[in-house]
C-alpha cells in the first residue's frame, strides 16, 4: 500500500491511496472466505462445494465489492495512522482505478487506487498572552428596588381577575383587538386580535395604553400616534400610524395581600424571609452575570492570538448544534421552528448564516481553550477540564 497526501485548504487533505493487485489477491480471498459460508449448494454439506461453484454462486460481483469494501478500510486506516492524520469526519471516498477479480496478480491486472478527502483536526498555535491584562467590570448589587420588582412580579402572578363594566382605567386587564396602518396602508404587524395588556404597564407603544383609558367594553376607537425616533424596529421608528382598536373585554386585577402567608406559598415563613430569599437568588444571577462578562472580556483579548486554520466540518457542526439548541428553546415557550421561520421571512440557510460568524467564535474558543489544557496539563478527560482553562485565563490576566 501507498498513500500520498495533499493538503487542501482549511485543514482539509487528499490522500491518494494505492493498493497493488498483489495485495488484493488476500482481500478477495477474504471476501469469499466470509461469503462462502452462507451459500447453499444442493448435493454438498455446507463449506465442502467446489470453490469453483460457490463463487459462481456468490457472484463475481458481490466478491470484488466485498474485497474492494475491506481493502479501503483497512488501507485508509493504515494511511492515518502512517501520516499521523487525526480525522474529524468520515472521509470522501472516490475511486479511480478498480482492479479485477482474480486468484492472483495476474488475473486482478490493475491496481486499486483511490482517493480519501477529509477534514483533520487543525494545528493550533497560541501566542504569548502571559503579558496582557483586562480591567475587572463593575460588578452589580443586589438594590432594593430591583427585590421589589421581583416582589411586583411574584404578586402578579398570584393576581385576581374579575369581570367589570365601567370605563377603563389604569391597573385594568383589557383584551383588545387593533389594527394599525401608516399612510393609509394596514400593516400586518400592527394588527393584533384578543391582545391582552394591562393598562400602565407600558407593553406597547407610548401613548397607546392612554387611548385605551377611558373606553368602555365593546367600544371601538380610532386614534393616531407617531412611533418614537428610537423605536426598535426602525421600519417605523419617527413615523405617524392610525389605529382602530376595539375593547373587547375588561376584567379588574385584584392584588393579594404581602404577607406572612403570601410568603408561605413561595416556601418561606414570613415576608421578610421571602425578600431575604429574593436577595440570594438575584445576588446568584448578578455573581454569574459578572463571571460571564470577565470571562468574555478575557476571551476577547486572548482569541486574536490563535492562529489555526478552520475546517468546514468543525463550524458547521456548531451551526447544528447552536440551531439544535434554538428549536429546544423556541419549544419551550410553545413555538413551532418552522413557523418561527416562515414569520421571520427566513429559510433555514439565511439562519446558519446567520450564525455562522457565532459558530465560528465558539469553534475558535473551543480550540483556545483545548491548547490551555494541553499546556496546563489539566486532565482533559475531567467534565470541568475547559472551565479550569478559563479560570486559568482569568486568573493570568487580572493579576
Amino acid at each position: 500500500m501507498n498513500a500520498k497526501v495533499e493538503k487542501l485548504k482549511n485543514s482539509r487533505v487528499k490522500m491518494t491511496i494505492t493498493v497493488e493487485a498483489s495485495e488484493m489477491v488476500n482481500y478477495f480471498e477474504k471476501a469469499y472466505e466470509k461469503l462462502a459460508p452462507s451459500v447453499s449448494l444442493a448435493g454438498f454439506r455446507p463449506g465442502k462445494a467446489p470453490k469453483d461453484l460457490t463463487e459462481s454462486s456468490i457472484g463475481i460481483t458481490r466478491l470484488l465489492s466485498e474485497g474492494l469494501d475491506a481493502a479501503i478500510n483497512e488501507s485508509y486506516v493504515k494511511a492515518l495512522t502512517e501520516n499521523q492524520l487525526n480525522p474529524l469526519s468520515s472521509p470522501n471516498i472516490a475511486i479511480n482505478k478498480y482492479p479485477e477479480f482474480g486468484h492472483n496478480a495476474e488475473e486482478i491486472k490493475n491496481d486499486l487506487e483511490y482517493t480519501a478527502e477529509i477534514d483533520l483536526y487543525p494545528e493550533v498555535t497560541l501566542g504569548d498572552y502571559s503579558k496582557l491584562k483586562v480591567d475587572l467590570p463593575k460588578k452589580e448589587e443586589a438594590k432594593d428596588e430591583d427585590i421589589q420588582k421581583i416582589l411586583d412580579n411574584l404578586l402578579k402572578q398570584k393576581a385576581s381577575f374579575s369581570d367589570i363594566d365601567r370605563e377603563t382605567k389604569i391597573g385594568d386587564l383589557a383584551e383588545v383587538s387593533f389594527e394599525g396602518s401608516i399612510k393609509k396602508v394596514k400593516i400586518d404587524a400592527m394588527c393584533s386580535k384578543n391582545h391582552p395588556v394591562v393598562i400602565g404597564e407600558k407593553s406597547l407603544i407610548p401613548g397607546f395604553e392612554e387611548e385605551i383609558i377611558g373606553m368602555k367594553k365593546g367600544e371601538s376607537k380610532e386614534f393616531k400616534i407617531k412611533f418614537p425616533k428610537d423605536y426598535h424596529s426602525k421600519e417605523y421608528a419617527g413615523k405617524d400610524a392610525e389605529f382602530k382598536v376595539t375593547l373587547n373585554n375588561l376584567k379588574e386585577v385584584k392584588m393579594p395581600e404581602l404577607d406572612d402567608a403570601f410568603a408561605a406559598d413561595f416556601g418561606q415563613k414570613n415576608v421578610s424571609d421571602l425578600k431575604g430569599a429574593i436577595k440570594k437568588n438575584l445576588e446568584h444571577e448578578l455573581d454569574q452575570k459578572y463571571e460571564q462578562e470577565l470571562e468574555n472580556k478575557v476571551l476577547e483579548k486572548v482569541l486574536p492570538l490563535v492562529k489555526a486554520d478552520l475546517p468546514d466540518t468543525m463550524i458547521d457542526h456548531e451551526v447544528e448544534r447552536m440551531i439544535e439548541g434554538y428549536k429546544k428553546q423556541l419549544e419551550g415557550m410553545n413555538l413551532n421552528f418552522d413557523a418561527y421561520l416562515a414569520s421571520t421571512k427566513k429559510t433555514i440557510d439565511d439562519l446558519k448564516k446567520e450564525m455562522h460568524p457565532t459558530a465560528e467564535r465558539n469553534v475558535k474558543i473551543g480550540l483556545l481553550l483545548g491548547k490551555i489544557v494541553e499546556e496546563q496539563k489539566i486532565d482533559h478527560h475531567s467534565e470541568d477540564a475547559a472551565k479550569k482553562a478559563i479560570d486559568y485565563l482569568v486568573k493570568t490576566l487580572t493579576k
